[in-house]
């Protein structure tokens, strides 16, 4: 086996040690959960509602349905699937770098660099949309960067596209990823073939067909779920100036480094430019999410840190060079394991309660409920994760003045959630129910008053009685279960 291919294999088999205790985190569980729910019989926007597409959900279908087939934990099989996903991509740059006849130490390079910041640079965001998306992107920024060499990079470039097609389908920021470096392919060649080439075309074909899907399979998300989180969700966003410092520094540190390791590469036709594209596509991605969260930084860690450490070519750098670059990417990489611990530690006051409970949570914040429900193998019976739609509806009101037709918009999604909070006490008969004090973690905010508001809920919630205060949660538990 190539020694590159062998250190690949290490690289994988420690990361998969690392992984599989620390896998789990507050979107992966959700989404798992929902995946779980559908194979139980839920139907996505009729009983069941996710506020990311459809392919959210249905990304992680195959570990959910793997896990029903094998007994194994679906989160394990999650780690094993983005294992050969990261192999996959692997094996396209390679293929394409050698129909572009690079040389053995470039590819070697190339394979290794890309292999680490796959593997190992995630951390905490192993496993999540975004690291899934990124690596089925990879392959076409590098593909892009061959071209821009007037290099061919083969007939493999069709399975890059096909896997960028995948990643904007996912994420569709990630457009402006894969966009600028063959806009600017467009402009440095001075012609719009760039723009036609058949990766492009193929990722083109599977963005189209993915909306073709929507339409067809998936019109109550479109019509009915997609305006409320146009409405509620998305205008939910940090301001620039929270958003704007880490992507300025990151993308500014990626141009010193490289300035020192290969300064010919910055200059226009040099060929770290479409990498580089590629990180500010990660910044603007990360920008135009406005959320703030780390995951949503992976694609412009990624190529920030590519773009010099690709296009190293000296082995006599000065030290000083070579601890600032280390430093830099152990900067990045704990930034990006980063996580805020938003709710106390729960498993033991809710095993207590009840062996596998039926759980639900009336809150905001899905870290409520999740990874909570998986680690106590209970069973959750949401027909979604969180009121977030509600939370963002009651800032929209309450921070600005929106006109009487927005108002009332807003109180309809305000009693959507009230009526799928119903429905799931209804139908779900949780044991153990969870409720947050806080809106959006900084606002003190009754959210059991608000569900009392409506009178269903009211005479529903009757049924529970408060055992616990933890921090900022009440714990109820149906009235039937044995006082302890």
């Amino acid at each position: 086996m190539n020694q590159r291919w062998i250190i690949v294999a290490a690289i994988l088999l420690t990361a998969l040690l690392v992984q599989i205790p620390a896998v789990l985190n507050p979107d992966l569980s959700c989404l798992l959960s929902e995946g779980e729910q559908i194979l139980d019989g839920r139907k996505l926007g009729g009983d069941l509602f996710e506020l990311n597409p459809p392919l959210s959900i249905y990304l992680y279908m195959p570990a959910v349905q793997l896990a029903r087939l094998t007994g194994i934990a679906p989160e394990i099989i999650v780690i094993v699937l983005v294992m050969i996903e990261i192999i996959g991509s692997l094996v396209v740059i390679d293929r394409a770098a050698a129909a572009a006849k690079l040389g053995a130490e470039e590819r070697s390079i190339w394979t290794c660099l890309l292999a680490f910041l796959f593997v190992v640079l995630p951390s905490a965001v192993f496993g999540q949309r975004e690291h899934i998306a990124v690596i089925a992107l990879t392959p076409f920024v590098a593909i892009t960067a061959i071209r821009w060499r007037r290099l061919s990079p083969g007939s493999v470039a069709i399975l890059a596209g096909l896997g960028a097609g995948l990643a904007i389908s996912i994420k569709p920021q990630l457009a402006l990823v894969a966009g600028l470096p063959i806009i600017l392919g467009a402009i440095h060649q001075r012609s719009l073939r760039s723009l036609f080439t058949p990766e492009a075309c193929a990722a083109a074909a599977v963005v189209i067909g993915y909306g073709a899907v929507l339409v067809v399979i998936f019109p109550d998300y479109l019509l009915t779920h997609a305006p409320m989180v146009a409405a509620a969700y998305l205008p939910m966003r940090r301001d620039l100036a929270g958003l704007l410092p880490f992507p300025i520094v990151v993308i500014t540190a990626s141009i010193l480094f490289l300035r020192q390791v290969a300064p010919q590469g910055l200059r226009m036709g040099g060929d770290a430019i479409p990498w580089l594209a590629a990180a500010v596509g990660g910044a603007a991605s990360f920008v135009l999410q406005g959320k703030g969260w780390t995951y949503t930084l992976y694609a412009l860690c990624v190529f920030a840190i590519a773009a010099p450490l690709l296009h190293v070519r000296t082995r006599t750098l000065p030290a000083s060079v070579r601890i600032g670059g280390f430093a830099g990417v152990v900067l990045i990489g704990f930034c990006l394991s980063l996580s805020v611990r938003e709710f106390p530690s729960l498993e033991r006051h809710v095993q207590a309660l009840a062996k596998h409970p039926r759980l639900l949570t009336i809150t905001d914040h899905i870290a409520l409920g999740h990874p909570l429900v998986r680690q106590i193998d209970g069973r959750w019976v949401g027909s979604s994760c969180a009121q977030l739609l509600t939370a963002g509806a009651i800032l929209a009101q309450n921070g600005s003045q929106p006109t009487q037709g927005e108002r009332a918009k807003l109180d309809g999604i305000i009693h959507f959630e009230r009526r799928q909070l119903l429905a799931d006490l209804r139908n779900g008969r949780p044991d153990v129910i969870l409720v947050d004090t806080y809106l959006q973690s900084s606002v003190p905010f009754d959210w059991l008053a608000w569900a009392s508001a409506d009178p269903e809920l009211e005479i529903e919630l009757r049924r529970y009685r408060e055992v616990a205060d933890v921090g900022r949660v009440r714990i109820f538990v149906d009235r039937s279960t044995p006082e302890r």
